[in-house]
């Protein structure tokens, strides 16, 4: 097993985003006068349309952020559609504090009107949700699978001494130490992979079979997590561009109409996943989390002797 997760997942997550949440690519920018509008970008607010549900998020401070033409218009004709007063220019241009605006489905109304749609235009958007969430849980259900076996041997060990023998000097001798006893019987691990692979090669033979069905580009909703970053120019993403939600903010979904790309979702499912056991762990990775438990026990074995 590696020190750091390998780059399947980070991958996967990376196109996945790149189809349904924030679609445009990084690219250089220059800030000019002529198209760039520089605005002092504070919170989103997301609403839902159908339950009226408003949830706010603020934004790591910036001094500026810069949008695009085509975005602040579009800004312009969300605030039309919900009654709100949009800043005049000369306001947006002396700094004063902007909040950007969405519409959409809360996750509550999306799983009534979205999750249980029959067109196969929306099905195929809530089909790569399905496989985006297996290819982040089983990576998830393997470490789970992974620590319980680690705690379980540290559990049944009654006296330091046992320790003694694999001379834990160093990291180097603890992770092996770590792995050797996760590694010894990995049928929990062999039975999750197994259960991905079946659910995720259903996913794709739907998958497969309804995109064949449909045009190049269709609209349809989909999930855009408040915990994601995102650009204020239409075109492409920049640190000039770029927001962040502050940190500490519970993350919620919300489900946006947009535009979808059948070759991004393509893309998307054509992406290479876990497939054996070793990219399973290397997926996983190495946790010091999992030497804190080896010296927690060690000290709780060395106070119950005292």
């Amino acid at each position: 097993m590696a020190n750091e997760p390998s780059r399947i997942t980070d991958n996967l997550l990376n196109v996945y985003n790149y189809c349904f949440v924030e679609t445009v690519p990084y690219a250089f920018f220059k800030p000019n006068p002529e198209r760039d509008i520089p605005v002092k970008l504070v919170d989103k607010e997301y609403h839902c349309k159908a339950c009226g549900k408003v949830t706010n998020v603020r934004y790591n401070p910036r001094p500026l952020t810069y949008f695009s033409k085509g975005k602040l218009a579009q800004q312009r004709r969300v605030y039309d559609a919900l009654g709100k007063e949009f800043p005049f220019m000369g306001q947006i241009q002396a700094g004063t504090p902007f909040t950007n605006e969405a519409v959409g489905l809360c996750r509550a109304c999306a799983a009534e009107k979205v999750l249980t749609a029959k067109t196969p235009a929306q099905q195929v958007v809530n089909l790569s949700e399905q496989l985006h969430r297996a290819d982040e849980l089983v990576v998830a259900k393997a470490r789970a699978a992974m620590e319980k076996a680690l705690t379980d041997w540290l559990a049944e060990v009654e006296k330091p001494e046992a320790f003694l023998s694999y001379n834990l000097t160093d990291f180097a001798a603890l992770r092996d130490f770590i792995c050797a006893v996760m590694l010894e019987d990995t049928s929990a691990e062999k039975a999750i992979l197994q259960a991905y692979r079946e659910e995720i090669g259903a996913i794709e033979t739907k998958l497969q079979r309804m995109l064949a069905e449909l045009p190049e580009q269709w609209k349809a909703y989909a999930a855009r997590s408040t915990a994601v970053f995102e650009s204020m120019n239409d075109k492409m993403y920049h640190e000039y561009t770029v927001v962040f939600p502050a940190p500490g903010q519970l993350p919620e979904d919300y489900y946006i109409y947009r535009n979808i790309e059948k070759k991004r979702v393509l893309m998307f499912l054509e992406q290479p996943r876990v497939e054996t056991l070793d990219e399973l762990f290397m997926e996983v990775g190495f946790h010091g989390e999992w030497i804190d438990l080896v010296t927690k026990r060690l000290e709780s074995l060395a106070q119950e002797e005292e």
